[in-house]
């Protein structure tokens, strides 16, 4: 069977102009909490067209909600009305690792479930028992028994205070979502502030939800006995914003991202100009210029937002590659999100790599030679390595890629980039 695989001629500098796609990270909870409403359609706009959103997607259909997605136009039509389903097969659920949030909205709608284990890509332990911790507590009685995840409401769900020992993302939206429609208030002590918390907050309430305080680490959810249809718009995605900020601090050049908001980008963003660029906020996104080879920073450490973000390590990896000095990595979030270093010393990268640390030594530059994808951002940083590198870099895997990026390879031509996707 023939695989596609992005060719890349690289060592060209960026120059140009991009508008940002929807955040994935915001459509795949916000398409989840569709299935909450009890009346009317759930329209969505700038919706990405990713595999994820179709997976997702394919999950509403098989529980019985409507569907009908325009990838032309980047929006999603969901009209739960019908939805009748309480059980999602393993098959799907292993497409991706934030179908685990259909546990939340799935009871909230139905009262009982019956899940499988989530997927998505292999960076190590994602463990759940936050999840079902706190679903105890709020009156969830949680049975697990070969790979599959029973839960059903005792009597009625029971809000009250829940406080999580980590800032969990997919912990925090999933009881956002099985406490919309109770009778009480729920509060979530160290909750995830990631803005995308912020979006299927602001989602609930268009609703017709209650719930306050995303992004600080207290939530308040006071909840509704009824959700109503309503029409959204899902924000820019800052981590593909963060992709095509470290290639441009890489190669070089001058360009404009259109629609990103820089408050979602700023930690980041100060890292990059530690490194030599130039950034500037414009009223509807960010410039960013860079000449000369970057400079080294010597410490990144992935944190809980707002600190450096987990899923921009392997990018500014492949930028540090070739940067002026040492950069010590530490990876603090996942234990398995490493494996592109090797790769990238494939490329001629100097990176070694002892458990969440790796040491980054600085070459003047890469050469081009077959790479592979591992994983979504592992992805992302091959395909920055090969914008950089001498030489032509192929890049397989990349249906990792297409799970985080509409169109990654045509976003890059826009700005100068000799990239294509092939077929092998």
């Amino acid at each position: 069977m023939s695989d596609a695989v992005f060719s890349i001629n690289g060592k060209r500098k960026l120059n140009g102009e991009v508008t940002v796609q929807g955040s994935k990270n915001s459509a795949l909870p916000c398409l989840t909490a569709c299935g909450l409403c009890d009346r009317g359609t759930c329209r969505l706009k700038n919706c990405p067209c990713l595999s994820d959103v179709h997976n997702t997607i394919d999950i509403l259909e098989e529980l019985g909600a409507r569907c009908c997605y325009d990838s032309s136009a980047a929006v999603a039509e969901v009209s739960p009305e019908t939805l009748f389903g309480d059980t999602i097969p393993a098959d799907m659920m292993n497409r991706m690792r934030s179908s685990i949030l259909f546990l939340g909205s799935l009871l909230c709608r139905k009262g009982e479930v019956h899940v499988g284990y989530p997927g998505g890509c292999a960076l190590g332990a994602r463990p759940i028992d936050l999840h079902l911790k706190a679903f105890k507590k709020l009156g969830v009685d949680v049975e697990e028994s070969r790979g599959v995840i029973h839960c059903r409401i005792r009597d009625k769900l029971r809000p009250t205070s829940v406080s999580l020992i980590c800032p969990s993302v997919g912990a925090t939206e999933n009881i956002m979502l099985l406490m919309a429609k109770s009778d009480g208030e729920t509060v979530i002590r160290n909750a995830a502030r990631e803005p995308e918390i912020v979006d299927l907050q602001n989602f609930i309430n268009a609703m017709g939800g209650n719930v306050s305080g995303a992004g600080t680490d207290t939530i308040v959810i006071n909840g509704v006995k009824s959700l109503n249809g309503a029409e959204f718009e899902i924000m820019p995605d800052r981590i593909v914003a963060i992709t095509y900020m470290a290639a441009a601090v890489g190669c070089g050049g001058r360009i404009l991202l259109r629609g990103v908001n820089p408050e979602h980008t700023a930690m980041c963003s100060s890292v990059l100009r530690d490194m030599g660029a130039d950034i500037k906020c414009t009223d509807d996104g960010i410039c960013l210029s860079m000449q000369g080879r970057p400079s080294a920073v010597k410490k990144i450490k992935t944190l809980y937002y707002p600190g450096f973000p987990t899923d921009a390590q392997p990018q500014f990896m492949a930028v540090s590659s070739i940067a002026k000095g040492t950069t010590v990595f530490v990876e603090s979030i996942f234990e398995n999100r490493f494996r592109h270093a090797s790769e990238l010393n494939r490329m001629g990268a100097d990176i070694d790599v002892n458990q969440c640390q790796a040491t980054v030594r600085g070459k003047e530059g890469l050469s081009g030679t077959p790479v592979e994808a591992f994983d979504l951002r592992g992805g992302a940083a091959m395909v920055t390595a090969g914008l950089m590198a001498d030489g032509t870099t192929c890049v397989s895997g990349i249906e990792h890629i297409e799970r985080g990026y509409v169109d990654i390879a045509s976003d890059f031509k826009s700005l100068g980039a000799d990239i294509d996707m092939k077929i092998v």
